[in-house]
């Protein structure tokens, strides 16, 4: 990945993550951290991670984070004033999923292992 690259994903990160936390959509609002900021390498797509606080509607936070993504891109253009602006997608962020999938698995073999030598 370039530099070039790198810095844009920070700075589309940096933006999407206020337009986020100040949209007024209750099905977003102070649920949902931009995690990561991934552009393809023409530009021309930016594929936006997030995670929703645990016990949340990820379902809904979806919805409305794909509803706010017109507004979201606009202000991304506004801001970096690129030639063109990527267009915006967003993915609920699988690193946290797989996280908890192996803490899960670690919580499992420490109850194990102490019921094996209890």
């Amino acid at each position: 990945m370039s530099e070039r690259t790198r810095k844009i994903e920070s700075q589309l990160r940096e933006i999407v993550s206020e337009q986020v936390a100040s949209l007024s959509d209750p099905r977003i609002n102070g649920l949902v951290t931009v995690t990561a900021v991934r552009v393809s390498p023409d530009i021309a797509q930016a594929t936006i991670f997030y995670s929703v606080l645990a016990g949340e509607d990820e379902a809904a936070a979806h919805e409305g984070l794909q509803s706010a993504a017109g507004r979201v891109q606009a202000a991304v253009g506004a801001q970096t004033h690129m030639k063109r602006t990527p267009r915006l997608r967003f993915e609920p962020d699988p690193i946290i999923e797989q996280a908890g999938k192996i803490d899960a698995a670690l919580k499992e073999v420490k109850q194990s292992d102490h019921a094996d030598h209890g």
